[in-house]
């Protein structure tokens, strides 16, 4: 087996390109193979080894270093020289990681999926119609639900790209088309952190703008025309407008114009992972247990031949697939033992847990939130890195994408000012809101714009949680005012859903007061439950327990009939009777008839509707 030397240079290699500084010492050897020996003994003279005197005793030796250890610390691991250097490799390894390591994927997951919530608010303008047309826009590219798989981009390849399509019509963007990095091209720019970005039309895009599908024609005359003249692009590369380009970027360091992934820190710990499955899986795959070792023979008394040593394999062999346990008689002489055991090989299940430490501490997790048994909603976790670290991706990914490229860009083409002190004081504005030049836009500084803030849902605000309820009953005591929706979010109750059910609520307290029975957190109804009435009440009574004539009037609804008579055997006259039931009529008609038999009448009396005129 040869030896492989991963130290030594490669014509048209990387260390080849990059021309290794440890080469340039060493004149007219800077294309010279290590195995030269002229290049072996200019680097063993330079360690200190050589023919000469080794300290006072004057011996003579020889040194020749076949491989000599001149590792330069700037040139990292071994790990460097597997790393892709294509763009496309690069992020077809990052996504593979995405999809395949258990830890790298679910941190990514949880920074990318956490942050959102199901709503959002503009806030920070007065006037109602421009935040509305802020309101509009968002809406009309529907990039709130796009947000996790923004995040998600960022983090796996450290960039994303959109392309952002303008409806002139409308006066905003109505539609959001996301571009896959391999299909881009990024020209850097000096003077500004944004590449311009030039894109491939992909041939799934040229074959959706020339299908005559039906369902495609149908799809295509829904689409914005700048859409489909980028789609069905044939001359290469199409330049996308700077302004109309949605680009978010992971930056490491100032000059850092295209991003990096997070998943750059844990390339040590995947590459010695993949080795470790590679060993594990081809091991499980050529051997499921030992190899058995059949010594037969005894010293000058038994030689067995080549047939008799292949019977006795045969006979082992097949007394291992006898599904009900084989029976194996040999004579004497004859050993069995198993060697090589598959489990003594160099696998995964051996490093498993040092592996996943250097991944968790890599991307600045623990374990205990991975695997569910820290719950991120509660004080404790407010205060953790954890918590922290998805706060300030989710601020980072607001500034990226609203506050400093959709916002801005919006306020200049509607030309959004801000007023002035002086305007106003006067009631009046001299400037924004007019048509201006696309030059004198791009001149307005950010800070004289109009731009709302974005508010979302506090997903990582601590819930049923005690110590953040009593916290926020200090401050009211203190006098901070504390609103309702952060009250009911400490307690895990969506205010949202129970305003959305007010109107079903009221309808169903009525249904039920209908039925007579009393409706929570209502006042109730009377016998019947008409009207809102406040419940039963007292009916006054004359002597005997007959009730006073004129019946009782229930609060705030129809004059209800006197009631049944208390007392045993107490009977209404003919009269009475007939008064009555022409008031109840009117009542019970609006009852169903299936519920006749849930209402009680006093005296075991039964209920039946009044037919007479």
């Amino acid at each position: 087996m040869g030896f492989c030397n991963y130290k030594r240079q490669v014509k048209g290699s990387y260390l080849d390109r990059r021309n290794p500084p440890y080469l340039n010492q060493y004149p007219g050897l800077a294309n010279t193979t290590a195995g030269n020996s002229q290049f072996r003994q200019a680097l063993a003279a330079d360690m200190g080894f050589g023919n000469g005197s080794s300290g006072g005793g004057g011996s003579a030796y020889n040194v020749d270093r076949f491989n000599p250890q001149r590792d330069r610390l700037e040139e990292g691991s071994i790990l460097e020289e597997w790393i892709p250097r294509q763009p496309t490799q690069l992020h077809m390894m990052f996504r593979k990681i995405y999809l395949r390591d258990a830890i790298a994927g679910s941190v990514v997951d949880i920074f990318s999926s956490l942050p959102w919530g199901k709503v959002y608010e503009l806030m920070g303008i007065d006037d109602p119609k421009v935040l509305q047309m802020y309101q509009d826009m968002l809406e009309a590219i529907q990039i709130w639900g796009e947000l996790p798989m923004i995040s998600r981009e960022v983090q796996v390849i450290g960039r994303n790209i959109s392309n952002l399509v303008f409806n002139e019509r409308l006066g905003h963007w109505d539609s959001l088309i996301p571009l896959d990095p391999d299909q881009c091209k990024l020209k850097l720019s000096p003077v500004n952190a944004k590449p311009h970005v030039d894109v491939l039309s992909s041939p799934a895009w040229r074959e959706f703008a020339r299908s005559v599908d039906p369902r495609d024609i149908e799809l295509k005359e829904q689409m914005n025309p700048a859409a489909i003249e980028m789609l069905q692009n044939h001359s290469g590369f199409y330049p996308l407008d700077p302004l109309n380009t949605l680009f978010v970027a992971r930056r490491v360091n100032q000059y850092d114009k295209i991003g990096t992934s997070i998943f750059t820190r844990i390339l040590p710990a995947w590459a010695y992972e993949m080795a470790l499955w590679n060993a594990s899986l081809t091991g499980v795959r050529r051997r499921n247990r030992s190899i058995l070792l059949v010594t037969a023979g005894i010293e000058d008394n038994w030689e067995p031949t080549d047939d008799e040593i292949q019977s006795l394999s045969s006979i082992f062999m097949q007394a291992d697939e006898d599904p009900t346990g084989g029976v194996v008689a040999v004579r004497q002489g004859v050993e069995v033992s198993e060697v090589r055991d598959p489990t003594a090989i160099w696998g995964i299940s051996q490093e498993f847990e040092f592996l996943s430490t250097i991944k968790m501490r890599a991307l600045g997790v623990s374990e205990a939130y991975l695997s569910g048994d820290t719950n991120v909603s509660n004080m404790e976790t407010a205060r953790t890195t954890l918590g922290k670290s998805v706060g300030a991706f989710r601020d980072f990914m607001i500034r990226s994408i609203f506050t400093e490229q959709l916002f801005p860009t919006f306020a200049r083409i509607h030309n959004m000012q801000k007023r002035t002190q002086a305007e106003l004081s006067h009631g009046i504005r001299t400037t924004g809101m007019t048509r201006i030049t696309s030059k004198a836009a791009l001149d307005i500084p950010r800070n004289a714009l109009m731009i709302p803030m974005l508010v979302t849902e506090d997903t990582l605000r601590p819930e049923q949680d005690v110590a953040y309820i009593e916290m926020l009953e200090k401050l009211g005591e203190k006098g901070v005012p504390v609103p309702l929706r952060i009250w009911a979010s400490a307690a895990g109750y969506d205010l949202d859903k129970a305003m959305a059910m007010m109107a079903d609520d009221a309808l169903l307290k009525k249904r039920l007061s209908q039925l007579g029975q009393p409706a929570a957190g209502g006042g109730g109804g009377g016998d019947l439950g008409m009207g809102g009435g406040g419940g039963d009440q007292e009916i006054p009574t004359g002597p005997g327990g007959e009730e006073k004539a004129g019946g009782r009037q229930g609060p705030g609804g129809p004059t209800l009939p006197p009631r049944w008579g208390a007392a045993a055997g107490a009977q209404p006259n003919e009269g009475t009777l007939e008064r009555n039931l022409r008031k109840v009529v009117p009542i019970v008609g609006n009852i169903a008839p299936s519920i006749y038999a849930e209402l009680k009448i006093p005296n075991s009396r039964a209920l039946i509707p009044y037919t007479g005129t």
